[in-house]
Order: C-alpha cells, then sequence, then structure tokens
C-alpha cells in the first residue's frame, strides 16, 4: 500500500543506530542461518545480478540508491519502505521494486524479525530479458503475484546454490522476463524540472575527491554557485544531501576495495573515513553488513567460481 508521504523529510542525522553483528558463513542451504540484523551477499555472475539474504530486527537503511534495480522477495515478517515520494509495505510473498537510481529506505515494520532474499539486476539485463528497446520501470513499489514470486525465489535459489551458470542465467532471465511483462512498463524519462549543469559538475567533482575533505563552500567557488543555492539545488536535483551523497560514494568504493581484498583498516582510510570504527558505521548503514561480512562472502564466491 502506499501513502503521498514526503520522501525528503527523511531523518538524515546522526542518530543511535543498531549494532549489526558479523555473520559467520552460513551452513549449505541455510540461507538466513547465523545472520542477526544483518545481510549476506552471493556474487555468482547470473547475467551481472547479485543475490543477497537479509534478516533484520532493529536495522534501518538509511536514503540510499542503487544503479542497479533491487527487488525483495519478502519471506518473513512486513518490510516498510520509502520510494521517492512513496512509503510502501510489502508483506510476505510480495515482491518490493526499487528502480535505478529511486532514492529509498528499508526497515522491518511487523513481526518478530524481517527476513528477505533480494536480487540486484542491472538494467540491461532486465531489457535484455523482455526484448525491450525502451528502458523497463515499475510504477507500483510492491508486487502481489504468487507466479511471479515463485520465479524469482526459484531464480535466487538457483543464484545462492551454485548450479551451473547456463541454469541461473536462464532461470533469472525467465523470472525477469515474467515479472516485467506482467507488471513493468516504461521508465520515467526523469524529472520534469530541467538539470542544471552546475549540479552535474558538482556531483561529478564529489565522485572524482570522495575520499578528500570537501567543504561546500569550495565545491560552490568550483560551480559558480552560491552555497545557499548550491545545497537547494543538489538537494532537489539529486535527492539528497552533499554530505550523504559523498558517503554514498565512498561507500561504493569501499565495497569495491573490499571485493578485491583489502584490509578493511586500510579501505576505511583510503575512501576518506578517520577510523575503522567510523567506516563500519556507515557501511552498515547502507550495505546491511560489516565490511569484514561484506568481504568475506564476495571472496568466497569469487573462490567458489
Amino acid at each position: 500500500m502506499t501513502s503521498s508521504s514526503d520522501f525528503r523529510s527523511y531523518d538524515l542525522s546522526d542518530g543511535d543506530e543498531a549494532v549489526l553483528s558479523d555473520p559467520a558463513a552460513a551452513a549449505p542451504g541455510d540461507l538466513y542461518g547465523g545472520l542477526r540484523d544483518g545481510v549476506r551477499v552471493w556474487q555468482q555472475g547470473a547475467c551481472g545480478a547479485m543475490a543477497t539474504a537479509a534478516r533484520f530486527v532493529r536495522h534501518r537503511f538509511r536514503p540510499h540508491t542503487h544503479d542497479t534495480f533491487m527487488f525483495g522477495l519478502i519471506e518473513g515478517g512486513a518490510k516498510e519502505f520509502q520510494r521517492e515520494r512513496a512509503t510502501y509495505l510489502a508483506a510476505p510473498h510480495s515482491v518490493s521494486a526499487v528502480n535505478p537510481g529511486d532514492l529509498h529506505t528499508g526497515r522491518r515494520a511487523a513481526g518478530a524479525e524481517l527476513r528477505y532474499r533480494a536480487l540486484y539486476v542491472p538494467a540491461q539485463t532486465l531489457a535484455d530479458a523482455v526484448g525491450a528497446a525502451a528502458a523497463v520501470g515499475f510504477q507500483s513499489g510492491v508486487i502481489e503475484d504468487a507466479g511471479v514470486f515463485r520465479a524469482m525465489v526459484r531464480a535466487h535459489q538457483a543464484l545462492v546454490g551454485g548450479e551451473t551458470r547456463l541454469a541461473r542465467d536462464g532461470l533469472l532471465l525467465a523470472a525477469l522476463g515474467l515479472l516485467a511483462s506482467r507488471h513493468g512498463g516504461v521508465a520515467a524519462a526523469g524529472a520534469a524540472r530541467p538539470a542544471r549543469p552546475e549540479i552535474g559538475r558538482a556531483r561529478a567533482m564529489i565522485e572524482d575527491r570522495y575520499a578528500d575533505a570537501l567543504s561546500i563552500a569550495s565545491i560552490a567557488r568550483e560551480v559558480a554557485l552560491s552555497p545557499y543555492h548550491l545545497m537547494r539545488q543538489f538537494r532537489a536535483q539529486v535527492g539528497m544531501p552533499m554530505h550523504a551523497y559523498q558517503l554514498q560514494v565512498r561507500i561504493e568504493r569501499a565495497r569495491q576495495l573490499l571485493a578485491k581484498g583489502e584490509a578493511p583498516a586500510h579501505v576505511a582510510l583510503s575512501v576518506g573515513f578517520a577510523d575503522q570504527a567510523h567506516f563500519s558505521k556507515r557501511f552498515k548503514s547502507l550495505v546491511g553488513a560489516s565490511p569484514a561480512s561484506y568481504q568475506r562472502d564476495v571472496r568466497r564466491n569469487a573462490a567458489g567460481r
């Protein structure tokens, strides 16, 4: 269900956050075993998709975006999330859908715990699944369709279960084709307000110098806007404040370095954090797992290929 709440009223201040565990690797076939307010990751290369399993009680995801689609397959509890300007509630056996670039959150809304599988799918993979010339998108954040849910779970099982590449690709593309043909549409062309080139340059500056201690004044000088107008227009166009965008860029870079095997302490300094404790807290707030847990999962997947 949806309601017209203003997504940008979400509190971005530094408040109390759940301390997540660093779960040990699960036993074969035990998707959620060992997880406590955490996420487990599988990257098996099925058409570029990534699979995760999440088990949450207290954890809340801060507002963030993905470059891919994110489909959550709810298996226990209920998930509440904001996507752009709407609030959704995803019940068991429903699919939560987030388009690439959608600003969103996520938390447990009902039940003793929230358990869900998730598939992160590149936009091109979804387009290939339906042979679409135009970009595909999903207007609703929640899809209630038993057939689609079963197909998506089967594709997830194939990916995390280590089936052959052909099986993984085939099941994923079939599930995505069913999902898009029943519930997809042409993706929105973007906000009606024209993009300002100054904000594009500000984003590029943050992306290029993500590890630096940038100030609003320095960015404003670079793009020839006043700090006041820069802050307002950046948030209106990007959907989040500059400090939140810098954090997301840092965490994405950290994920890449962790996947290469770099030590978390070194990664923390490389992406601009003063210490590992602060890095771990921020990493968990966006990824849902500790840096060490995330690294263990992706490195295990790489070794098992």
